[in-house]
């Protein structure tokens, strides 16, 4: 005898933040619940990060290219479909920062917010020099999350997020240089110039919670700033 279908999952809306597009999506099931629990537990970060872009991909029913999903766009996208999956709210354990007496919270997932700047991404390096600029993306955290070296990881990531060279004559696709020749361009840069790049990066969107609680055993008045899919989770 065949086993009888599951109603069709509901479906809900939500925004790409980097895209402003529209799209729709249904709660994860079991078998993508699976895959993350398993990756979960491995402690390897690009499993993890994969395994959450796929449960992405698979939950949003909209055609979306995973490549160009900036960082904060996973962010916000999983705790959306997250929520409408498992609860829409998270608990959080925290720590009086005067004490450090252990205490939880319940945070609504809607109250968790993102907010995408309006940053220029060119970067004015000389009046004649422009360099065109990106936000980072999960691809790039996957390829470079196992680099030993966090300043190595640095100059690999800016070297990613450099789209375009921009001079009165001509448009030059940095992602069509060698690598030695990016890299060089990169270590040409005086450390203004390069500071301009690191600011950029800087104000990349990610998502954020403020939380204000006494403490319930010395009274200190608690001020704490969430940030990041992995503090909510």
């Amino acid at each position: 005898m065949a086993l009888p279908k599951i109603n069709a999952a509901p479906k809900y809306e939500v925004t790409v933040p980097s895209t402003k597009q529209e799209v729709r999506f249904r709660p994860y099931l079991v078998k993508e619940e699976k895959v993350l629990m398993l990756a979960m537990e491995s402690e390897n970060q690009a499993q993890a990060m994969n395994a959450v872009v796929d449960t992405i991909v698979s939950c949003v029913q909209e055609p979306i290219d995973k490549s160009v999903l900036t960082t904060f766009d996973v962010e916000y996208l999983f705790t959306r479909i997250r929520a409408k999956s498992v609860g829409e709210t998270t608990k959080i354990g925290l720590k009086c920062t005067e004490c450090e007496h252990p205490t939880e919270t319940i945070i609504p997932i809607e109250d968790i917010v993102i907010e995408v700047p309006e940053v220029e991404t060119k970067v004015e390096v000389t009046d004649n020099l422009k360099l065109l600029l990106r936000w980072p993306r999960y691809n790039d955290l996957v390829d470079l999350g196992t680099m030993e070296s966090t300043t190595a990881m640095t100059f690999a990531m800016v070297s990613r997020c450099i789209e375009a060279v921009e001079t009165p004559e001509e448009r030059i696709n940095f992602k069509d240089e060698t690598e030695a020749d990016k890299l060089e361009f990169i270590e040409s840069l005086s450390a203004e110039q390069f500071g301009k790049i690191r600011d950029f990066m800087d104000k990349m969107p990610t998502l954020k919670h403020e939380i204000d609680f006494n403490c319930e055993k010395c009274g200190h008045a608690n001020n704490i700033v969430l940030q990041g899919m992995n503090d909510f989770l």
